[in-house]
């Protein structure tokens, strides 16, 4: 039987699967290697403010399938 931490991970990957490749990127560039904007830019060749915006939205889809995880109401068992 899996692991929580690989049911969570599991779920985390799905949200990731589900976004754009630029999306994707400018979000991992900037909530895990601490990327600013301007340098995520200059990474995946788009406007800072398009780079910003991929990561508002990515954000927003990863909480979708996350938070059921953190709301004891909603949350599967793990």
């Amino acid at each position: 039987m899996p692991s929580k931490a690989d049911r969570i991970w599991t779920v985390f990957i799905s949200a990731l699967d589900g976004l754009e490749p630029d999306v994707r990127a400018a979000f991992l560039l900037h909530e895990v290697f601490e990327a600013s904007y301007d340098e995520i830019a200059r990474l995946i060749g788009e406007p800072a403010d398009t780079c910003r915006a991929h990561v508002e939205y990515a954000r927003a889809h990863a909480q979708t399938y996350v938070e059921p995880l953190c709301d004891k109401k909603k949350a599967p068992p793990l």
